[in-house]
């Protein structure tokens, strides 16, 4: 659980811009199924991160309304993954239930000026290219 919370830690190096809008865990057995709001006018970046014994990766899903994005988060990475959702209707974050392994799935939903968006604007959308 340490290292999970080291590596959520690890990106908040923007002098506290970032506002916490949610935060969470879950058991891996369990899996992640949460729709989160995205009210308001600034961008969303969801960080994610896993503490696991016998998984190396799980698959973070965004969806928002039609769009859907598929992602391979590394677990026991020191540094989180992060993901940039523009305000606007909510949006969900899936990682189904691992059965072969035992952990944590972290998560935190920070707020951030638009001018603090670094790479893609919607990782819901993606970028591609």
């Amino acid at each position: 659980m340490q290292r999970a919370e080291r590596a959520l830690d690890a990106y908040d190096e923007d002098g506290g811009a970032a506002q916490r809008a949610d935060s969470g865990s879950a058991h891996l057995g369990d899996g992640v199924r949460r729709t989160f709001r995205a009210p308001g006018k600034r961008w969303y970046r969801l960080d994610l991160t896993c503490d696991t014994s016998g998984v190396q990766e799980v698959t973070l899903t965004l969806t928002r309304g039609s769009a859907e994005q598929s992602y391979g988060i590394g677990c026991g990475d020191p540094e989180a993954d992060q993901f940039n959702i523009p305000p606007g209707a909510p949006f969900t974050a899936r990682v189904d239930a691992v059965r072969t392994g035992t952990g944590l799935v972290l998560w935190r939903l920070n707020t951030v000026a638009r001018e603090d968006v670094d790479g893609c604007d919607d990782d819901i959308k993606g970028c591609g290219g």
